[in-house]
């Protein structure tokens, strides 16, 4: 899949795939070891003084600690599914590229009589073509004397009487009048 302003390296989407998934199978042991230390720490091991209280959420109506903690870990669980997700979709977009290109291939080499690309065409073939010229009235030149040379006249050009020149002269312009106070 290629143009002359946008081309996408199917191998290059493929390398970019697999370091995703490599990159992923290296966060899943320290993913593993954090949300085991995460739900060992229990709301009581902050204690019961203000400051226990408060790491808990006892005076705030947003939670505590422990709550945070938790939805910080959801957030990185759910970044390292979308992760999977987008390398499967890279991986399935490459599969899928490939599959429509030798498809597309094939059925080029049985259009064009399994011939390899050098190859002449045959004779038997080979059928001229002439284009279709459209058929327009015959064009009709015209002079306006006899001593100009003729002039090409479209039968189905607009008629453009509208922009001729009335005779009347423009009128001629007045002469300020008012002295020492004009305005300008």
């Amino acid at each position: 899949m290629s143009g002359t302003s946008f081309q996408i390296n199917l191998d290059e989407v493929e390398a970019a795939a697999k370091a995703i998934r490599t990159m992923l199978d290296d966060l899943e042991a320290p993913t593993a070891r954090l949300e085991a230390v995460i739900k060992q720490i229990r709301p009581a091991a902050y204690g019961t003084d203000a400051v226990g209280k408060s790491l808990t959420g006892g005076g705030s109506a947003v939670g505590g600690l422990p709550e945070h903690q938790q939805q910080v870990f959801d957030g990185v669980r759910k970044y390292l599914q979308n992760s999977a997700q987008l390398a499967a979709n890279l991986e399935l977009m490459c599969k899928q590229h490939r599959q429509t290109d030798d498809a597309q291939a094939a059925e080029l080499t049985r259009l064009n009589g399994a011939r390899a690309e050098g190859d002449a065409v045959p004779a038997s073939r080979v059928t001229p073509v002439t284009p279709r010229v459209p058929q327009k009235d015959p064009i009709t030149l015209t002079s306006s004397s006899p001593e100009s040379a003729p002039t090409y006249h479209d039968p189905d050009a607009p008629d453009l009487d509208y922009n001729e020149r009335d005779s009347a002269p423009d009128p001629e312009p007045h002469a300020p009048a008012g002295g020492r106070n004009m305005l300008i």
